[in-house]
């Protein structure tokens, strides 16, 4: 039975080889483990997707959170959220830690999702949609979306030999004045569906010009490291034709669907509606399905902001997102408490510190990288720092 309480859960580690490694490894660290030698640490899960749900701890004993979710679902959701949400927690928070880049990856929209999950259930596990926000930790490094087309056409002066991925009738538009919006997703396109030789002539040219430059930007920089991971991928022609994304501490960007994406470095929060769905097009040994990307190309770079309120010890990120939304809060001598009054559920993880959580007359404990679920029935509780200062982020609902 689930009562008015805090649940302690335990997150599931996701070790995918872009993760970081031995003493770089963050996710050990926050969670106070040691680091198996030369084992990535990629991403930490906390949530209810069937495909690695958190567990919780129930009365001493572990049950995995999507099933008794299943069991108890307005006491945990609410009627509400469990009405709208088909009895699914919606949103999953991670913890991603990354050392190499990420694919180069889209998200589908609900529609385009169920087709995918119909016609294709293993690479698309399920039928859901996946916006997401990414909110650095420490910094967040990454690409995110085509370019301009004046971007573009620039890019392509610098490195000439790109010109040889597209037919000569597009060639000559890129060096008219006729420059239309449309004309950045037809150059994507032929791009990503060019022959294997040509593509092999031009990254070869790419590296040639790049090596000989004396001073290299982050994408070139980056372009050399994951030639080196992947050598001859389409992939990484989008670390050129990408706008590159350099965020400082707590700042944060807002992928929903159809936005073409690759994390390259950094520690981040993340959250995201429940789902797994990614479609991939390079820099990556999974399924890579270059068609599809094309088809949800979304070139909007103004649906990416993320909009931040500060008040007080709170940073709230809003985001078009119907799922989730995200709280930083830092207690300290100045800001004591945190306090909590609704009936929607909520997970929360501490990044620093001890903080004590009081419900009902009772009080539970949390430590750095621990973390625990509210569930609807309990609509208020306060949260105190056991030390002089404590950061925790909290994911619920809009």
């Amino acid at each position: 039975m689930i009562t008015a309480k805090p649940y302690r859960l335990i997150p599931k580690i996701q070790n995918y080889d872009w993760g970081t490694k031995n003493k770089n490894a963050f996710i050990p660290k926050l969670l106070g483990i040691k680091a198996e030698q030369n084992v990535p640490y990629a991403e930490l899960w906390i949530g209810a997707h069937p495909k690695s749900p958190s567990e919780i701890i129930i009365e001493n004993s572990k049950y995995e959170l999507n099933k008794i979710i299943d069991e108890f679902p307005i006491e945990i959701l609410g009627k509400e959220i469990s009405k709208k949400f088909k009895k699914k927690l919606p949103f999953l928070l991670k913890i991603l830690s990354i050392d190499n880049a990420l694919s180069i990856q889209a998200h589908p929209n609900k529609s385009t999702a169920k087709i995918l999950h119909k016609n294709d259930p293993i690479n698309y596990p399920d039928d859901n949609h996946k916006p997401e926000i990414a909110i650095a930790i420490d910094k967040l490094n990454a690409i995110v979306g085509l370019k301009n087309i004046k971007q573009i056409k620039k890019c392509f002066d610098e490195y000439p030999v790109l010109y040889e991925l597209l037919n000569q009738k597009l060639v000559k538009k890129i060096n008219s004045n006729d420059l239309s919006i449309k004309l950045d997703k037809e150059i994507y396109r032929q791009i990503m569906s060019s022959e294997p030789s040509i593509l092999k002539n031009v990254i070869e040219g790419l590296i040639n010009t790049i090596t000989a430059k004396k001073s290299k930007s982050k994408s070139e920089i980056k372009f050399l490291s994951e030639f080196d991971n992947y050598g001859i991928d389409v992939g990484l022609i989008s670390l050129l034709l990408f706008n590159f994304i350099d965020l400082g501490k707590d700042k944060a960007i807002f992928t929903p669907a159809g936005i073409p994406h690759a994390y390259l470095s950094g520690n981040i929060i993340e959250c995201m509606a429940n789902s797994d769905n990614v479609v991939r097009a390079g820099l990556t040994n999974k399924f890579k399905d270059n068609e599809t990307l094309l088809k949800i190309l979304d070139t909007d770079l103004s649906k990416t902001k993320v909009k931040i309120v500060h008040k007080k010890n709170i940073t709230l990120y809003k985001t078009s997102a119907d799922e989730f939304e995200i709280k930083r809060v830092t207690l300290n001598s100045e800001f004591k408490s945190y306090s909590s009054k609704n009936n929607l559920p909520e997970i929360c993880l501490v990044l620093e510190g001890k903080i004590i959580v009081k419900f009902l007359d009772k009080w539970m404990e949390f430590k750095k990288g621990e973390s625990f679920l509210k569930p609807s029935i309990l609509d208020k509780y306060t949260i105190v720092s056991k030390l002089k200062e404590c950061k925790f982020i909290s994911a619920s609902i809009p």
